[in-house]
């Protein structure tokens, strides 16, 4: 994927799975960033048509972003599934997880999938 955009997109996608309405400032405060930050990747997701963003300020994937949120959800779950199976603590996983998401190759990232498809409790990765 390995686009810096994609981080705002799974941040938007986490968020609305909790609440109904996902403003800037929302995402601003999840990823730790100023507003001002926000606004300018905003404007870019916006352009790529990625996002709408309403009179209320609520912000809404067009079906191009949900289908790109919905991928990296995918792939940032998968990775948290390997690593967690793996022994790694959850909230470690997860960050990992994220990064691998959105860093990774889609050629890496299907090898990855199918190497985990193939994982089972006996053949496991363990931690020794």
């Amino acid at each position: 994927m390995k686009n810096s955009l994609d981080r705002y997109l799974y941040a938007i996608r986490a968020l609305k799975e909790r609440y109904l309405c996902v403003r800037s400032v929302d995402v601003a405060h999840y990823l730790g960033l100023s507003k001002a930050s926000v606004s300018m990747a905003f404007r870019q997701i916006r352009e790529q048509g990625l996002i709408e963003v309403e009179p209320d300020g609520n912000l809404r994937f067009t079906e191009a972003g949900r289908k790109r949120a919905e991928i990296l959800t995918d792939r940032v779950s998968f990775f948290h599934r390997l690593l967690t199976g793996a022994g790694v603590e959850p909230s470690l996983a997860l960050q990992d997880a994220i990064s691998f998401g959105w860093e990774m190759s889609e050629t890496s990232y299907e090898a990855f999938r199918k190497m985990g498809l193939r994982q089972t409790p006996e053949n496991a990765v363990r931690n020794p």
